[in-house]
């Protein structure tokens, strides 16, 4: 019907489109247009409709909850808009401005907003999947067609809890398939979602050479910094959706491959030569690897022919240029292992013009010149034409003023200086047809003598390794006295100077490399100026063993980190090390168990569970050994830990019975490496000891607790609540006296019912019980009474047998187990102190038939009264 009505007004629009040229707008709303759009204002649906306010990512809507929902077609600027909004089940509430809802549809009610809100209810639990549509237009208010856009949108959302579908991860790969350093190492996925659930929460592991690396973990890229040449890498992908995970894909590893060298900011100078000036190439080389140059390829051009005779040089004589000629050089790097990209430098024009000529001119000695030295400046001459030089003018300044009287002299003799002056000269030259410009050479200051070098070394001394630092010690002289200050240290590496390296006395061993040859120079200082240098000889850089390898040490529990290692689980040992020259590092093991060596272990990572033991000691040396016979090593040391006893009792008899004897019994409890050496009870606060304890519980709530202690003091607790209903007893017990016989009454429902007497009220009768205090020294102990009737009726007759207060109590048995609680309920006391009289005489006169016998009978019944009164006493006290 839905689509019926939606037609119908689909049918109506086109035919009011028909009648006219002119658009017509809905300013107060329309509806029904929540899938089609609004075509009528254009055909143009280059919107985006959204909504915000969904609970995609909750795993779905929570039945009859009410979410704020806000919805718009894009980035809002000025003009008219409208909107169409459909959901297939729930309501509407708290509708925003210009909104309306009309035939069940939300719809705008003025065209002034670009976005609207609205309240959504969710349906009843048990829906399902609810669908929502919407529709907006944006136009501009010019009363035409021309220039609106509209777009629609749908979505399903599910109702939350409502059997989620895991997301699954497809079409996993590494970005690039065959990564180097230079494009890194990334893995790309296609994720999908039957519940069309977004992904969030998609578990990224990596491993690099067979080891996790969790500090990138859920990283898509791996940081360029932890790549390198030769690594294999390997990915695992487990997607989510944060309210499950799917199905983990690990891919196979993958090795990182050569990173192509570059050559680069390639130059030739002179910029603007001519046909008189060398050329020269200058480049960067750069590897990503670190891999050094090799074979570098260099090839010059002339004129765009290829000068086989000049391949591999990087200058190019005068002899060979022109003027009006074309250079041009080629540069393909080489690492050794593969060429890089071939790299053009720009295109030279050789020129040529009669010039002036050029002259230099410096000073020699031109630096720690002294007042014994000769000062002589050294010309030099050029000319673009080739023009020999034909004159000379030279003037010399002292501090500044001219010396006229070395005019035109090419040298200063030693008498014409003194410490702490300055000299420069100036100098300029002719062809024959024009001067150069005058030249200024450095200024050279006179100083003192300069200190010497009279011995340098090395250290340490010895064979050199990677993981030394070096540093050089010398001694000087100076014919001044002076000490020594501002020296310069120079570090030569396979016989070039690092300039990195200047003034450093120590050298890190960070620095250094296996197979380097290594020499430092000393040029002396002594505050004023630098002396004579010396230089060591070259040492080289030998093999350094592995790093002491760093040990973890606990129990194997399937996953990659170790627990604290007990008897039932192996014994791992998980050991690194870094080697400082990057060699494989294998390693061997070796076990000690309570200081003792364990021979049959040797070479084995792992102890198996059955050679452990709760308490033993066990400590593993880890030695890490490089290819070429190093090694280093080191210890830890772990104790076995006790796993705890698990306590577990039982009851019985099976259906426990209030009033009588019961037992609770913790032979059940274990120990999973050991055994259960002791049983603590508490019932209902009592503290009682043994594997088997025997108590009489009324009805009611009882707390039972058991504590089970192992053979190496490690205990466990079970705590649980016994229910009881309430005591089978008697109820309306009766006693009367007919004469010397008792006669008692009672209610029951029991088939059997046993009998006790006392001359004593009747607190028990079975004597001392578990949960009794054992009386104090002297006083008496309750002893089982035992019945002085068993009968199946509810009454029962006997004999007095003392004239005295008799007490009596009546017990049931119920399913075989006789109930030996007592109450006022199964107690009741008989006055039997006229029973005596009620006894016939004999004819010659003796006592009553039963006097002597009573009396007897009444030292023995009331002692033990006494006993059991003060029984009970104590038990109520306590």
């Amino acid at each position: 019907m839905e689509r019926s009505r939606r037609l119908a007004m689909l049918l109506v629009l086109l035919f009011l489109v028909s009648l006219s040229q002119s658009a017509y707008s809905q300013s107060t709303g329309m509806t029904g247009r929540s899938v089609s759009g609004c075509t009528c204002h254009s055909n143009s649906g280059s919107l985006s409709a959204s909504i915000n306010g969904l609970p995609f990512g909750a795993g779905g809507y929570t039945p009859s909850a009410t979410y704020s929902l806000q919805w718009d077609g894009g980035p809002h600027v000025s003009g008219d808009g409208g909107f169409n909004f459909d959901v297939s089940a729930g309501s509407w509430t708290n509708l925003g401005a210009y909104v309306q809802l009309s035939n069940g549809e939300l719809t705008h009610s003025s065209d002034a907003a670009r976005s609207w809100t609205a309240d959504w209810i969710a349906p009843a639990a048990g829906t399902g999947d609810v669908d929502f549509t919407v529709a907006v237009l944006y136009a501009n208010g010019n009363g035409q067609n021309s220039g609106d856009t509209w777009g629609h949108g749908a979505w399903t959302l599910g109702e939350a809890g409502g059997g989620e579908t895991p997301p699954v991860a497809s079409n996993v790969t590494y970005v690039p398939t065959s990564p180097t350093k230079g494009t890194g190492l990334g893995v790309s996925y296609d994720y999908h979602d039957a519940d069309g659930d977004s992904e969030q929460g998609t578990l990224i592991k990596w491993w690099r050479d067979g080891l996790r690396v969790s500090s990138i973990d859920d990283l898509t890229d791996v940081p360029n910094s932890w790549i390198g040449r030769g690594q294999q890498w390997q990915v695992e992908l487990t997607p989510s959706d944060v309210n499950q995970d799917g199905e983990p894909v690990m891919l196979d590893p993958v090795t990182i491959g050569n990173t192509l060298p570059v050559a680069r900011d390639l130059e030739l100078s002179p910029t603007d030569p001519l046909d008189n000036d060398d050329l020269s190439i200058d480049y960067e080389y750069f590897d990503l690897d670190g891999n050094p140059q090799q074979n570098t390829v260099i090839q010059w051009y002339l004129d765009g022919g290829l000068m086989l005779e000049l391949d591999g040089s990087t200058s190019v004589s005068s002899l060979w240029t022109r003027s009006g000629d074309e250079w041009q050089a080629s540069v393909k790097p080489h690492d050794g292992t593969d060429y890089g990209d071939t790299v053009w430098t720009p295109m030279l024009v050789i020129g040529s013009s009669n010039l002036q000529p050029s002259v230099t001119a410096y000073i020699t000695p031109s630096s720690n010149a002294v007042t014994t030295d000769a000062l002589q400046v050294v010309v030099g001459y050029s000319d673009p034409d080739g023009d020999p030089k034909e004159a000379t003018e030279i003037r010399w300044l002292r501090d500044g003023t001219q010396i006229s009287a070395y005019n035109d002299l090419n040298w200063v003799p030693p008498e014409a200086t003194s410490k702490g002056e300055s000299w420069l000269a100036e100098v300029r030259v002719s062809d024959g047809l024009i001067w150069s410009e005058w030249v200024t050479t450095s200024t050279v200051v006179i100083q003192n003598t300069p200190p010497v070098v009279t011995s340098i070394s090395m250290l340490p001394e010895g064979d050199l390794i990677t993981t030394m630092n070096l540093t050089v010690s010398w001694e000087q002289s100076d014919i001044d006295g002076d000490a020594e200050s501002n020296s310069e240290i120079r570090w030569w590496v396979n016989g070039e100077w690092v300039n990195d390296y200047d003034n450093m006395v120590t050298v890190l061993a960070s620095e250094t490399i296996r197979d380097q040859h290594w020499s430092v120079q000393v040029i002396p200082g002594d505050g004023e100026g630098l002396g004579s240098s010396m230089k060591t000889n070259s040492r080289n850089i030998q093999n350094a063993p592995p790093g002491a390898p760093e040990i973890m040490l606990g129990g194997d529990f399937g996953s990659s980190e170790l627990g604290v290692p007990d008897s039932v689980h192996d014994l791992m040992t998980q050991a690194t090390s870094e080697d400082p020259d990057e060699e494989i590092v294998l390693f061997d093991y070796q076990w000690s168990r309570n200081g003792f060596h364990v021979p049959d272990l040797d070479g084995q990572s792992a102890v198996p569970s059955s050679r452990l033991e709760p308490g033993q000691i066990w400590n593993v040396t880890v030695f890490a050994n490089d290819p070429w016979g190093l090694s280093t090593s080191s210890s830890k040391e772990i104790t076995i830990a006790n796993l705890p006893p698990s306590a577990w009792w039982s009851s019985s008899p099976e259906t426990l019975v209030p009033g009588a004897m019961m037992s609770f019994n913790g032979t059940a409890s274990s120990d999973p490496d050991g055994e259960v050496v002791t049983w603590f009870w508490v019932v209902n606060g009592v503290s009682l000891s043994g594997p088997v304890i025997d108590v009489l519980l009324p009805g009611g709530v009882h707390t039972i607790a058991l504590t089970v202690i192992d053979d190496m003091g490690d205990s466990d607790t079970l705590e649980n609540e016994v229910v009881l209903g309430s005591v089978n007893s008697v109820s309306e017990l009766s006693g009367s006296l007919d004469g010397s016989t008792v006669i008692l009454a009672w209610n029951g429902a029991s088939s059997e019912y046993q009998v006790y007497s006392s001359t004593s009220p009747i607190t028990t009768v079975v004597g001392l019980t578990a949960l009794d205090a054992v009386p104090a020294w002297g006083d008496p102990v309750p002893l089982d009474m035992i019945p002085i009737g068993v009968t199946s009726d509810t009454s029962w007759s006997g004999t007095v047998p003392a004239a005295t207060v008799l007490y009596y109590a009546v017990t049931t048995v119920v399913d075989g187990h006789e109930v030996v609680w007592i109450s006022g309920a199964n107690m009741v006391s008989v006055d039997a102190t006229s029973a005596a009289e009620s006894v016939d005489t004999d004819p010659t006169g003796s006592p009553k038939f039963l006097a002597l016998p009573i009396a007897a009978l009444l030292l023995i019944l009331g002692a033990a009264a006494i006993g059991i009164t003060l029984v009970e006493s104590r038990r109520r006290s306590t």
